[in-house]
Parts: structure tokens; C-alpha cells; sequence
């Protein structure tokens, strides 16, 4: 509520209610409890205290799924992925750019002083590099 009464600043109490009154309403889907009108009141009322200069801080999202949607578990990775803000994805070809970096610097190259490079983590490098880029490593390394 705190978020949506920040991003609605023109919202008074009354609107905050209404929106808090439908979204704790059980049926209507959104919480799988019931929550009394007090404690929705207190609550409003608490928020309506509350400083709505400053956002909100994020918390962790949670994606969640109707039971038998139709999707499949990578369908709904994906989905979440990209909701979540996983923006800056590797390819294979970052993951070899990187490589190549590390050897013309003459370092040797591991997984983590790639992942550093690329700031992802190294199982995100490991997720990413076949048998290819496993194989080239190796040879750039013999090379140093």
C-alpha cells in the first residue's frame, strides 16, 4: 500500500481505503487470508503518517504463478527474469571477449576474474560457457 499510495500522490485517505479495502478483500484474489476492517483502517492509517517524499524501499519481488497456467518451468524463469530486472545478460560472446582481455593481459583465466570483468557471478559464467569456450580457455591458458 505504501508503494501505490507513493506512486498515486494525489491519493487522500479516503482513495488509500478504498484501494486497501478491495485489495484485503479475500475474493478478490489478491491475499489468501481474510484481514479485518480495523486492522485495514490501522493500517491506511499508519501509511497516511508516513513521509511520501522519499520512495519507498524496494523489498525482494516475488513472481507468482497461477497453479496449471501452461507454462513451463523455463517459460516462467524467463518471465521472471526479465521482470526482476536481470537486464544485463551474457552471451557466450561476452564470455569470450572477456577471455580473450584476460590473456592479451597476461593473466591467467578463471571463472571468477571473469565474472568480476563481466559483474555477474561466477555461476552465471559457468551456466553460460560449452564445451567450446571450455576448451578455448584451456588453450589460452597453455598459452600464457
Amino acid at each position: 500500500m505504501l508503494t501505490l499510495w507513493y506512486l498515486n500522490p494525489n491519493w487522500n485517505k479516503h482513495d488509500a481505503m478504498n484501494v486497501a479495502t478491495y485489495i484485503t478483500n479475500k475474493d478478490n484474489g489478491f491475499i489468501t487470508f481474510n484481514i479485518n476492517k480495523w486492522n485495514t483502517t490501522r493500517l491506511i492509517d499508519d501509511l497516511s503518517i508516513l513521509d511520501l517524499e522519499h520512495p519507498p524501499k524496494n523489498k525482494l519481488r516475488k513472481i507468482i504463478f497461477k497453479f496449471n497456467c501452461g507454462l513451463t518451468k523455463q517459460q516462467k524463469l524467463s518471465i521472471v527474469g526479465k521482470l526482476i530486472g536481470r537486464m544485463n545478460g551474457i552471451n557466450k560472446s561476452d564470455i569470450y571477449e572477456a577471455m580473450i582481455q584476460t590473456n592479451y593481459e597476461g593473466d591467467k583465466i578463471i571463472i571468477s576474474r571473469l565474472a568480476k570483468m563481466l559483474n555477474v557471478t561466477p555461476r552465471t559464467i559457468y551456466r553460460h560457457m560449452n564445451d567450446e569456450l571450455k576448451q578455448e580457455k584451456i588453450k589460452l591458458n597453455e598459452e600464457t
